[in-house]
């Protein structure tokens, strides 16, 4: 177990006994997902959530992860509150909602807090402290392979490769393998080619044989290709320094600071559709971000801008 983690641990102990957490509501919630997890196991057909079944496990799980992570804010535990302190200085400066109020969507926004803000030696997240503590919570095994699939998620820039029925086709810039999608804003793309800031779930359970993404498709506009390609190569270095980052990992998943991928898409911001939005502009390069200079980090302030 983790070096947090088993603090967290002694703490909950201590407040289980004083009765600090009321787990209510995760009890709830665990019995929902268990009850999910179980129809799909069992049966082929699609699941009646609303939602595809896929896409289901995930928005489960996450509400659990949420849950217990407000349960979590009752522990008098000082290693959670860098993890605190962080989400609530983002949450008042970025204001996370949808355009035009804030460019973070709420479900891009809660993938960064659940699965990419870390601390410690061992760059531990809200997410792996509750896999270590799965048995505290009990936690049965499909229940942490979904968790550990969400966790090693994170942000990437794919290309649009075209559509294979009701399946987006994407590859990461710099990969190969093309990855069959379903994209529950709906939004299917406009041309081969097109660039997409997005996070992507694998398949996990049987019988997926998919993957979903999970946020809000952010669109690149601006610049190409080639130029996004530049810039990952002048951004990842064998040697991290304060400009780099020493792989495609960790600079898609922590950015080179705590809202570097914050700080860019609320720059970035130029319009958006009620099913995606659209960026302009690079991380490294403040001139090609429409909002680089003297912004206040209040969404609300944010106007909307033409297409172009």
């Amino acid at each position: 177990m983790r070096k947090i983690a088993t603090k967290v641990l002694k703490q909950i102990n201590k407040a289980n006994t004083r009765k600090v957490i009321d787990l209510n509501d995760y009890r709830q919630q665990k019995k929902a997902t268990e009850d999910l997890f179980n129809q799909i196991i069992t049966t082929e057909t699609a699941i009646k959530t609303g939602h595809d079944p896929l896409h289901a496990v995930y928005i489960h799980t996450q509400n659990l992860l949420s849950i217990l992570v407000e349960a979590l804010q009752a522990i008098p535990e000082p290693a959670l509150s860098r993890f605190f302190n962080t989400v609530a200085a983002a949450d008042d400066a970025y204001v996370p909602s949808s355009p035009p109020m804030s460019p973070l969507t709420k479900s891009y926004f809660n993938c960064w807090l659940l699965f990419d803000i870390t601390a410690g030696l061992h760059k531990e997240t809200f997410t792996t402290i509750i896999i270590d503590l799965a048995n505290q919570f009990g936690l049965h095994k499909a229940m942490l392979e979904v968790m550990q699939a969400m966790q090693d998620s994170r942000m990437g820039i794919y290309e649009l490769m075209g559509r294979q029925g009701n399946k987006i086709l994407l590859r990461e810039l710099t990969g190969n393998a093309v990855i069959p999608c379903i994209c529950p804003a709906d939004y299917r793309g406009t041309q081969q080619g097109e660039l997409w800031f997005v996070r992507i779930l694998p398949p996990v359970l049987a019988p997926f044989d998919y993957s979903v993404i999970f946020t809000t498709p952010y669109v690149l506009l601006s610049p190409d290709k080639n130029s996004w390609e530049a810039y990952l190569n002048r951004t990842i270095s064998d040697k991290k320094t304060k400009t780099t980052a020493n792989s495609l990992e960790n600079l898609m998943k922590q950015g080179l600071s705590d809202n570097y991928w914050n700080e860019y898409i609320f720059q970035a911001y130029v319009n958006h559709k009620p099913d995606v939005i659209y960026l302009k502009g690079l991380p490294d390069v403040s001139s090609s971000r429409p909002h680089h200079t003297d912004v206040p980090k209040y969404a609300s302030l944010l106007p909307d801008s033409p297409l172009s």
